[in-house]
């Protein structure tokens, strides 16, 4: 009777084990994989460089964006980023021949993350900052002077959890830009959607 006792008390531990074991590895789904990652308490972190499209009075434009901050629980985020233009952008009401535009921005994000341990989630980022637009030439700046104004740019990403510090995501975004106004345009021609392809490297909580 004493053996029976013994036995039933270890298959009970065991199970109690095995089930605390599983409560405690609650770590993200990946697409390559699972596994325990790198643990902070409730915080991480992590950088996350994009490519960027989108449409400034009539010409396409091509962007690099970078961001990077901190997650709080992987659910709430917030840090900085920065978005510049790749390729000379031809404004459609230019008259002068021989210039293009540059475009840059900079500011502050929050982001608020849904399911993010299942393998494809969502992410919902949105961006306030400073802008600016300026006319250059093939030597530098045109003495066309500049102008500056205020963004902001509500978005949303599909997210794709590649490996446990690895993230790929894919998304959209609508570029709202505050009162302005630069040679022949304003601000409902900077104004427009955006789109989006990146990668997000960092600890995930």
């Amino acid at each position: 009777m004493k053996k029976y006792l013994l036995s039933i008390s270890a298959v009970i531990c065991l199970i109690t084990g095995n089930y605390a074991i599983a409560q405690e590895n609650n770590d993200a789904k990946t697409l390559f994989g699972e596994g325990a990652s790198i643990r902070t308490e409730n915080l991480g972190f992590f950088i996350a460089p994009a490519y960027g499209i989108t449409s400034m009075d009539g010409s396409f434009a091509s962007l690099f964006n970078l961001r990077g901050g901190l997650s709080i629980e992987d659910k709430i985020a917030f840090g900085g980023y920065f978005s510049t233009s790749l390729n000379e952008i031809n404004p459609e009401s230019e008259t002068v021949q021989g210039i293009y535009m540059d475009y840059w921005t900079v500011g502050g994000f929050t982001e608020y993350t849904l399911f993010s341990k299942k393998v494809v989630h969502l992410s919902f980022p949105l961006y306030i900052g400073y802008g600016e637009v300026q006319m250059d030439n093939e030597t530098g700046d045109s003495g066309l002077g500049e102008a500056n104004f205020f963004q902001i740019e509500p978005s949303a990403l599909l997210e794709v959890n590649l490996h446990r510090y690895v993230r790929f995501n894919l998304g959209a975004g609508y570029r709202l830009v505050g009162a302005m106004e630069y040679r022949n345009f304003n601000q409902s021609d900077l104004s427009g959607p955006t789109g989006c392809l990146g990668l997000k490297f960092g600890l995930f909580k």
